[in-house]
């Protein structure tokens, strides 16, 4: 009792840092620090103010709630009530029967200091009281306040009170508080109320923003019309509706959204549109250069282009002119021309995604473009248009200096599917230099013919690893029948790097040849093959691969050994138990971690006794795999074991891992 009383004391202090400290030393001081808590609450350093609201909540309980109810009814401290409104919402539901009864007070400034608490507490239990206050409390403001707490608890118990308000002619806000609150609560039954409320002048605007909430695709019209409106509010408002509609909107109702603001936008909300594109930021800049991709007026092209500079808004002009009109996309050809590069970069992405034989023939010459992201974007935009009169150009840029270009010509020549390609590319194979016969091996393997596959085969013989690599991740997208061969030779590579990819897609494949060379490879000079071999026999599963791979479990080391014991686990394979279990107390605590996880699969008292073991292991990962492990096999005896290590192990990770494992 004497440190609470110096405690006290030290509240006095004129110095704040010193009455700081005292508030933390009374938060530690638990319950009967509370009434200099509540004080401490009203000191005149926020710093102050806030540690004890720190404690407060910390502590909680029907002191401190009672407590901070009669702090909001202190009229000459700001700094204490807000402090106390603060507590009580971080309180949140334990504090709601004791706030509850405080709705009907006669103190007009302390209902609404409690309807604001409730509304950030959002708790549900509070709606029907709210709606009370709503609709029966005598002050208008505190009325008002209601309707905003109820928009933010988005219940729809709510809608109809909010509607009799929106209905209301009288003068005041609280019609525009309730429209504002039924568009955050969404209910679709406000759409027809908030439609016919548009011609009250003083509730557009948030009439107009609760449409962007609740509307859809047959709602998007009053939002056009008032594009054009006089006051800058109400367009603004409406811009960021429609996008958001827009963006909620299934596939079909946005291509109807885009249609109804070219048919029913006019030219001055164009101009208006363009005016907002120069005079704001943000999501309203970005919004209002979607629509004007919309609309692509030859204006609006000329002004979203120069906009290209600004990093941030790259990607939204982009995609915002990918919806231009077919008709208006020749608007964009000059710009091919251009001599900034993102401008000719941007302007072919876009052209990709305007079909047309005119788009095509505009791009190829960009093919030449001295600057690499451009040719790269021509390139990817002529493959989606699957432009056959770009198959030779697109071939010399598997040539290009820059890598991504290379990539987006074989990504273009694949999609355009002209397969008569591959017999020139093949004829020449050797003649060309090392990376180009890598390109052509990318390009084979986007090809899933027998042709191609032959090709790839032969490629296996060349001198370059990479290029021999590259077959084999190209064999592996190929059908499993006509790949196999050719990877059954693959995995005889004098380089791993080759054998590595090889064994991977032997293992997604369901035959005896494959599961033959697997196994072979179990015994492979390089670590990581014979890991990766692990892995695919794992895939292809079965008792003998199961025999094979307990049997490397005696002599296997590093990650070869960390792979079979994955695999036996994943495979719950039951000869492989005692094995298993040897290996609980290896040396290297990846390994009894690995262990731990792969025995969650079998049962046994062993494995149990092997798993509580490990709770006392050394390593901080072991005990949290074993604590996870014991997660599934809960009886008292193993709750108690983790309540012990959730309250004493010395790592946060394991005390947390056995906190989930209990449920708390």
């Amino acid at each position: 009792m004497r440190d609470i009383e110096a405690l006290g004391t030290k509240l006095q202090s004129s110095d704040a840092e010193e009455r700081r400290e005292a508030a933390v030393d009374l938060g530690r001081a638990g319950r009967q620090a509370v009434p200099l808590l509540l004080r401490a609450m009203a000191d005149k350093d926020w710093r102050v103010r806030k540690t004890a609201v720190e404690a407060l909540v910390a502590i909680e309980g029907e002191s401190v709630i009672t407590g901070l109810i009669e702090a909001l009814k202190i009229d000459d401290n700001a700094g204490a009530r807000n402090s106390a409104i603060e507590a009580l919402i971080q309180i949140g539901g334990p504090a709601l029967d004791y706030l509850l009864p405080i709705l009907t007070t006669p103190d007009p400034d302390v209902r609404k200091f409690v309807i604001d608490i409730l509304g950030d507490i959002r708790d549900s239990r509070a709606v029907p009281a709210m709606i009370t206050r709503l609709t029966e409390d005598v002050d208008e403001n505190i009325r008002v306040a209601a309707a905003e707490a109820l928009g933010k608890m988005r219940d729809p118990r709510a809608v109809d009170a909010l509607l009799a308000c929106l209905n209301r002619r009288q003068q005041g806000w609280l019609d525009y508080a309730a429209a504002e609150a039924l568009g955050e609560i969404g209910d679709q039954r406000a759409l027809e109320p908030l439609l016919a409320a548009l011609d009250r002048s003083s509730l557009r605007e948030p009439v107009l923003e609760s449409l962007g909430k609740i509307g859809n695709a047959n709602t998007i019209d009053p939002l056009i019309v008032s594009l054009a409106d006089a006051l800058r509010i109400v367009r603004d408002v409406s811009i960021i509706a429609i996008f958001a509609i827009y963006r909620k909107s299934t596939a079909p109702d946005r291509i109807r959204i885009i249609e109804s603001v070219r048919a029913r936008v006019i030219e001055r909300a164009v101009d208006l549109l363009e005016e907002t594109l120069i005079s704001s930021a943000g999501d309203l800049q970005k919004a209002a250069i979607v629509l004007l991709g919309w609309i692509g007026r030859e204006s609006s092209v000329r002004k979203l282009l120069s906009l290209l500079n600004e990093e941030e808004l790259q990607e939204t002009v982009a995609q915002s002119l990918t919806h231009i009109d077919r008709v208006k996309a020749g608007f964009l050809f000059p710009y091919l021309a251009s001599n900034n590069a993102l401008v000719r970069r941007t302007v072919a992405e876009v052209l990709g995604e305007v079909d047309g034989a005119e788009a095509e023939g505009r791009l190829i010459p960009l093919l030449r473009d001295e600057n690499g992201h451009v040719r790269s974007a021509a390139a990817i935009s002529l493959g989606r248009l699957r432009s056959r009169m770009a198959v030779t150009p697109l071939l010399d840029l598997l040539g290009d200096e820059y890598e991504n270009v290379q990539e987006a010509a074989i990504h273009a020549l694949a999609a355009i599917g002209d397969e008569s390609v591959l017999d020139g590319l093949t004829k020449d194979f050797s003649s060309h230099e090392a990376y180009m016969r890598r390109n052509i091996v990318l390009l084979l393997g986007k090809f899933s013919t027998e042709k191609a596959v032959d090709a790839l085969a032969f490629a296996l013989k060349d001198e370059e690893p990479d290029v021999r690599k590259a077959v084999v991740n190209a064999l592996a997208n190929a059908p499993g029948a006509k790949a196999l061969r050719p990877l059954l030779l693959a995995v005889t590579d004098d380089d791993p790097e080759v054998r590595m990819p090889a064994a991977e897609a032997l293992g997604a494949m369901d035959a005896s040849e494959a599961r033959e060379a697997l196994i072979a490879l179990l015994a492979d000079t390089d670590l990581w093959v014979r890991a990766t071999a692990a892995r695919g026999l794992g895939r292809i599963g079965g008792a003998k691969a199961g025999d094979v791979l307990t049997a490397c479990l005696g002599t296997a080391s590093d990650i070869f050994l960390l792979a079979l014991v994955e695999v036996l686990g994943r495979l719950r394979y039951a000869p492989a138990r005692d094995p298993l279990l040897k290996l609980a107390d290896h040396k290297d605590p990846e390994v009894r971690k690995t262990v731990l996880a792969a025995l969650d699969g079998f049962e046994g008292s062993e494995v149990l006794w092997a798993v509580l073991a490990r709770l006392s292991d050394q390593h901080w990962s072991v005990r949290k795999t074993a604590v996870e492990v014991l997660t599934h096999r809960r009886d008292p005896a193993v709750e108690a074991l983790l309540a012990k290590i959730a309250d004493g192990d010395p790592d946060t990770a394991v005390r947390q891992a056995a906190n989930e494992a209990l449920g708390r």
